[in-house]
């Protein structure tokens, strides 16, 4: 048995890229070392982030992002236990959807691989669904303000 917590988040007008790129070299130590996997994107100064693992592992890392002063207005929009992880093969995956034309395409083309490269019963949980929806709901707004 496994935890999810999806959560969406404004960050710091100070946070920049690299600030990001850091970030998440950081997560993906931490969370390799954990058993924690997820997936985080980035768009029109927000985060949506999904983590799954051990419960008290993922418990304690939701204490330490809700504290994280690099952003506010942390909202869970979901929070429980799950029978397996959608992606269990990586450690955290990023998608930055702040930067050119070109660079918001190719991490169109990759959030669309990673969604649609898990199993069927992966695309009926929760969790997915949960993180789909808030995706595409991100990016739709997001588009609206370019």
């Amino acid at each position: 048995m496994y935890y999810s917590v999806i959560y969406q988040s404004k960050s710091q007008s100070h946070f920049a890229p690299m600030d990001i790129e850091l970030m998440l070299m950081k997560a993906k130590r931490k969370n390799k070392r954990l058993k924690i996997t997820g997936c985080i994107v980035y768009a029109d100064n927000k985060f949506i982030q999904l983590i799954q693992g051990p419960k008290d592992a993922i418990i304690d890392l939701y204490k330490e992002i809700k504290a994280d002063k690099r952003h506010f207005k942390v909202t869970t929009l979901l929070e429980q236990s799950t029978e397996q992880k959608i992606w269990s093969d990586w450690s955290m995956a990023m998608l930055d959807f702040s930067g050119n034309v070109k660079q918001v395409m190719n991490s169109r083309i990759l959030l669309e691989s990673y969604l649609e490269n898990v199993t069927p019963k992966e695309k009926e949980s929760d969790s997915y669904k949960v993180f789909r929806a808030s995706v595409n709901d991100l990016l739709n707004a997001s588009e609206q303000h370019v």
